[in-house]
């Protein structure tokens, strides 16, 4: 963290974004001069870095205005990833790797980081402007390709459609839990909640963190389950409370993270 704030120091005289000098602390901490090793560690707490983030992004999005967006994500975002993988795909092939190399690097180009993008969007406090909720619909589409991606490729040898529509009925499970609990659990419970801040900021954090683990037990990502947690409290008269709290431990964190 010190040397991150110093090279952020001087990002910031430079006017430019963060990201970049905490990329840079890694290099120098890890690579470079071997002063981390722990990467286990240092994994664990970047995934809670995510979690944080993208419950925030959730938590300040009005689910309404992302649905007006939804059929432009949601076709961009197919079209999009085909198109990337195509291309990639072709030029592995043309490059002399092998089909199945050819596939996976394919994959690769194919996917962005949400991390990055929903931390830049939420630098420049555009997350709530028309593009920014398009980008944001992109990068949720290609993490839900990537959760059918990731199960047909743990399974490539004896691939079975039987993955994917399991894969469908536990979303669809998940989604019927989410949108019960944010109408007749979460209201009452968190209304007792508010009585007491730190009763609050407990809540939300047991929120988090539990969507998260549901999602990443059903095969789906940190990503996603956080996101769908922050959703889910959006529309609670507590929201901008809730933000504000939690806001530092996602910067504290995401700095971790990059």
């Amino acid at each position: 963290i010190v040397v991150a704030t110093f090279f952020a120091y001087i990002a910031k005289l430079l006017n430019q974004p963060l990201i970049a000098a905490h990329v840079l602390t890694g290099l120098i901490l890890g690579p470079f001069l071997g002063l981390i090793t722990e990467s286990a560690t240092i994994t664990t707490l970047s995934e809670i870095g995510i979690a944080f983030l993208l419950f925030i992004v959730g938590l300040e999005i009005d689910i309404k205005r992302i649905r007006n967006v939804g059929l432009v994500s949601s076709l961009g975002g197919i079209i999009k990833s085909l198109m990337l993988f195509g291309a990639g795909f072709l030029i592995a092939m043309a490059l002399g790797f092998v089909r199945i190399e050819a596939v996976y690097i394919g994959i690769i180009v194919t996917f962005s980081s949400t991390m990055i993008v929903v931390k830049l969007l939420a630098d420049k406090r555009e997350l709530d402007t028309l593009h920014g909720r398009i980008i944001l619909g992109l990068l949720l589409m290609e993490d839900i390709i990537a959760i059918f991606v990731l199960s047909a490729l743990t399974s490539l040898s004896n691939f079975s459609l039987i993955v994917l529509v399991i894969s469908v009925i536990k979303a669809l499970a998940m989604l019927v839990v989410v949108v019960f609990a944010s109408k007749f659990i979460f209201p009452y419970i968190f209304k007792f909640a508010a009585q007491s801040l730190e009763l609050l900021f407990l809540l939300a954090l047991t929120v988090v963190f539990l969507f998260s683990m549901l999602f990443t037990f059903l095969g789906f990502s940190i990503v996603i389950g956080a996101f769908v947690a922050g959703v889910s409290l959006a529309n609670l008269p507590y929201n901008i409370e809730i933000a504000s709290r939690i806001k530092p431990l996602r910067d504290f964190f995401a700095t971790i993270f990059f």
